[in-house]
């Protein structure tokens, strides 16, 4: 037998694997509403003793989180063995190999970690605050949940130590809007100064258009900077957030759609837009209408 066609058949042994794999599914007795693991036969080979798996509706490689009769979670592998046990109060799916598992200490606190795609626990249940970036392999991390936060490397070595306020900012391509001393700027990983701290207030930066909200003063208006802090669009609007390839505004008590360029792109007649994306966008013109969607070159309802 030639090099060749042994490989042949091993490929094909291999994807009849990964096939026979791919039939798993969470099933449901229908008598104790518990679930288990099925094989494409039907047959379970992990019996019904989970409240939910985290299938997504089919196989799922790597682990998966299930919730026992308890309430804790744990994970499990795509043959369905237990990987680590039920022994978290929340944990999630899986991003870029990590996943923040959680315990709770009171009715509003807990501590948090992080394991990876081996069950691991690769980053100690400590921290009341635990946010990770896989995009930029970080963690934003504080003591307590009301503590000042600093930034950690998926090692656990902190990169920037606990001295900034976290009002929930995301951040995007190395750069984090924070708050310190009652005002905002922003800084890269390594926490150098990227825009001033003269802000009252910085929003997260848009991937799509590198745009974050801010406001200069309390009650002032809402403006645009760019990735280096200069203002690309005034401040003129009552509120202001990015989505997509646009920038969603307010004036004038409307809501309407600019571009980067503070083009209009949908004029303020709205009562609320939900979102915007490349063609369309979600919007109500009264309190009292249903959210329909728009074309933004006609300003037509689709499907009208």
């Amino acid at each position: 037998m030639t090099l060749s066609k042994t490989w042949s058949i091993g490929l094909t042994l291999l994807v009849l694997h990964i096939a026979g794999q791919a039939q798993n599914y969470a099933r449901q007795d229908e008598k104790s509403g518990l679930y288990g693991i099925a094989d494409a036969e039907d047959k379970y080979i992990v019996k019904p003793i989970y409240k939910e798996v985290d299938f997504n509706f089919g196989y799922k490689p790597g682990l998966s989180y299930v919730i026992n009769k308890n309430g804790k979670y744990g994970f499990i592998n795509a043959e369905g063995k237990e990987v680590v046990p039920c022994k978290y109060d929340r944990a999630g799916s899986f991003d870029h190999g990590y996943s923040i598992i959680e315990i709770k200490t009171g009715e509003f606190d807990a501590l948090h970690g992080m394991i990876d795609s081996t069950g691991k626990e690769v980053i100690p249940v400590k921290y009341g605050r635990l946010e990770f970036y896989a995009s930029d392999k970080v963690l934003v991390v504080g003591e307590t949940n009301t503590s000042n936060v600093g930034l950690m490397d998926l090692s656990g070595k902190m990169l920037i130590p606990y001295q900034y306020e976290f009002w929930s900012k995301r951040i995007s391509n190395g750069l984090w809007p924070v708050g310190k001393d009652n005002i905002c700027g922003v800084v890269n990983l390594k926490n150098e100064i990227i825009v001033p701290f003269s802000y009252y207030m910085i929003e997260s930066y848009s991937d799509e258009l590198g745009l974050a909200p801010a406001r200069k003063d309390q009650g002032g208006k809402y403006g645009f900077i760019d990735r280096t802090g200069k203002v690309v669009i005034p401040f003129e609007y009552e509120d202001a957030w990015p989505s997509g390839d646009y920038l969603v505004v307010k004036k004038g008590g409307k809501w309407g759609i600019i571009d980067a360029s503070n083009k209009v792109i949908l004029p303020f007649e709205y009562y609320s837009v939900s979102s915007a994306g490349k063609k369309t966008a979600w919007v109500a013109k009264t309190e009292n209408e249903s959210v329909y969607e728009i074309d933004l070159t006609t300003k037509q309802k689709v499907g009208k």
